[in-house]
């Protein structure tokens, strides 16, 4: 029924018609897992704007692999690093250039959201800028970094922040962290957003069946 989709918290209906770069809505995905008596494996919630646990997971990954590292050799464990080049990869290829090397940045809420720490090591991992909504601006639908050399261009957003946040002149406008004019950018196709916005909808548990 249509009132699941417009009803949700997160539906946003600035957001309909945006065609992202690339035309991919969702570029990462999270989900929360539970196992039940049986055994079997559950996924009890979906996590589409901003999933976070990537960054633990290979932080985790390099604390432990030097204490057990013959352990995962011989269990066969899998390397995460195939996971993150091919991350790289798919945002850069995102990337509305015209001609210049892309741009990527991490958008984060900033140091007093919960997952930070998170989000500064998987910008470092990521060789990503890590910025603040207050570290850019829009100027004729393009996204620019200030920087003290001046204005440069971020092609790639990743996002790790909500999406009623991101653009505080069309979206929720007591917002602090976002960037005015974003959404427009992103409707002229001039930056990708990962994951989009407006992906939060995808959250409501009675979509999935």
């Amino acid at each position: 029924p249509p009132a699941i989709i417009h009803g949700h918290h997160n539906y946003l209906w600035q957001c309909r018609g945006l065609e992202p770069a690339g035309g991919a809505f969702l570029n990462l995905y999270g989900c929360d897992l539970a196992r039940s008596p049986d055994g079997r494996w559950w996924v009890i919630a979906d996590r589409t704007q901003g999933p976070s646990g990537a960054g633990y997971a290979v932080q985790n990954r390099l604390i432990v692999t030097p204490m057990y590292g013959r352990l995962f050799r011989s269990l066969g464990v899998q390397r995460l690093a195939g996971f993150f080049r091919t991350l790289q990869q798919r945002l850069a290829a995102l990337a509305p250039t015209d001609g210049e090397a892309p741009f990527i940045a991490l958008l984060t809420p900033g140091p007093y959201n919960e997952t930070y720490f998170e989000q500064v090591f998987l910008a470092r991992y990521l060789g990503f800028a890590l910025v603040e909504g207050s570290d850019l601006t829009v100027r004729d639908n393009r996204v620019y970094l200030k920087t003290l050399e001046g204005l440069k261009r971020v092609h790639v957003l990743f996002r790790r922040l909500d999406d009623e946040y991101c653009d505080p002149s069309v979206l929720r406008t007591d917002s602090a962290l976002g960037v005015p004019g974003l959404l427009g950018a992103a409707r002229a196709g001039n930056v990708a957003i990962a994951n989009a916005l407006g992906s939060g909808v995808l959250e409501t548990p009675a979509l999935p069946g």
